[in-house]
């Protein structure tokens, strides 16, 4: 059922149909957390509350919206830790620390008054993702992975007015198969 509602939410945003998202975007995480350890249920709950809060537009949609997915990636960490390895190296940290660093550096000029909100907000998704490759389980590293793609594309677009074709459609096809995997924990 999820991933057909995934697909469904990708090929709505793909088309620009934002009014029928209104329906398949809220159901996303609470398709995907039935059945899941609690941990994981509060860590999609939460991403699931950021979902609908962006549906909105404008300062205080984002606000709410960045809020939630901050504490649900300080739950996917605390969901994660448990099963880390403790032999995540500096050598398969580092893609995922340049990519944090390059982002906020090129984003660091234009988030204005958002640039702390933002700093802070990524530096959990990037803790979401090392947390993710530590356990040593590739699915569980390209969930983290597939987020922080996902996220990384909507920070440009907002910041920095980069738009790929079909942007939205990637940006909902990384986030909800980066959930999807992380789920897997």
């Amino acid at each position: 059922m999820y991933v057909l509602l995934a697909a469904v939410d990708a090929a709505l945003a793909a088309t620009g149909r934002d009014r029928a998202r209104r329906l398949t975007k809220p159901l996303l995480m609470p398709t995907l957390l039935r059945g899941k350890p609690r941990p994981v249920q509060r860590a999609l709950a939460l991403g699931g509350a950021g979902d609908v809060a962006l549906l909105g537009s404008g300062q205080i949609a984002f606000t709410l919206g960045l809020g939630s997915f901050l504490a649900g990636h300080v739950a996917w960490v605390t969901a994660l830790r448990p099963h880390g390895t403790g032999a995540l190296t500096i050598k398969k940290a580092l893609p995922y620390l340049a990519a944090w660093a390059g982002l906020n550096a090129y984003l660091w000029p234009r988030t204005g008054k958002d640039r702390i909100p933002v700093l802070v907000y990524s530096t959990a998704l990037l803790a979401t993702a090392l947390a993710a490759a530590d356990t040593g389980r590739a699915d569980l590293a390209a969930g983290g992975a597939l987020f922080l793609a996902s996220d990384a594309l909507l920070a440009l677009e907002r910041f920095a007015d980069v738009h790929l074709p079909g942007h939205e459609a990637v940006v909902m096809a990384t986030y909800t198969s980066g959930q999807a995997l992380l789920a897997k924990l």
